[in-house]
């Protein structure tokens, strides 16, 4: 882009601060065309969708912290290993280590009952594993044994590799331990 000057304006005071101005002008320019660039590489990314695919397919490493009651929190490590099944369910395989126990191995397995809804049996549920999803968010409902109930929420991170899981397990009703895990799949 040119600017002339008017022939008016040929005093040496005059021509400087329209110097000046062209300048401005000039930086003002590359700099909305530079965040307008920058805008357009750094687009939001699209929302991932919470399915046991998504999210669990493949290995997957879980570190996290279940507190009970009034005791102290207990650290775990979780192993994970996901596959979709021939006759269309999905698998988890998991083998979950607390802190200075013995590793112990539990499995999932999940079907598809209509469009984000989910069932799903899990061994150490006392009962059917209730599973739906919005969006990135996956919530898990089930017995644990008599009247304790877990309730997890579960979401994807957009980079589609990290989980953030947390879990609330309830005694009639009243909150009575915590869980919070940090899943990352490989």
């Amino acid at each position: 882009m040119e600017f002339h000057l008017p022939k008016a304006a040929k005093r040496p005071g005059l021509t400087q601060a329209l110097d000046v101005i062209r300048k401005f002008l000039a930086l003002l320019l590359l700099s909305l065309a530079t965040t307008s660039a920058t805008a357009q590489l750094s687009a939001p990314e699209q929302p991932v969708v919470f399915t046991p695919q998504n999210g669990f397919s493949g290995e997957s490493e879980g570190l996290g912290s279940l507190k009970i009651f009034f005791g102290k929190p207990r650290p775990f490590h979780v192993k994970s290993r996901g596959s979709e099944q021939g006759d269309g369910t999905f698998r988890l395989d998991q083998t979950i280590t607390f802190q200075g126990e013995v590793p112990q191995t539990r499995f999932w397995i999940m079907s598809t009952t209509t469009p984000n809804h989910y069932s799903a049996t899990l061994r150490d549920a006392a009962g059917p594993v209730q599973a739906v999803t919005t969006g990135s968010t996956l919530s898990l409902h089930y017995r644990i044994k008599g009247p304790l109930v877990m309730h997890q929420e579960l979401k994807l991170a957009p980079n589609g590799r990290t989980i953030d899981n947390v879990g609330v397990i309830r005694l009639l009703g009243v909150p009575v331990g915590h869980l919070r895990e940090t899943i990352t799949r490989e």
